[in-house]
């Protein structure tokens, strides 16, 4: 991930070179693409939230509780 000040339109060509990446599993292309359409607060706080439910899940799982 790249840090610092970034236009939107710096910020949106990573997103879609991360979507056109042939490594970027068919679920994070979807959950990018319709996330670039929707309000990008609401977006980005259902991200952090995902991340944190999947982060404590996997650690459950792993045993690091």
């Amino acid at each position: 991930m790249t840090s610092g000040a970034q236009t939107t339109g710096q910020v949106e060509a990573g997103i879609n070179a991360v979507i056109a990446a042939p490594t970027t599993s068919r679920w994070l292309k979807a959950a990018l693409a319709d996330a670039l359409h929707r309000d990008c607060v609401d977006a980005a706080h259902d991200a952090e939230l995902l991340a944190d439910l999947w982060g404590r899940r996997c650690d459950s799982i792993l045993g690091r509780v």
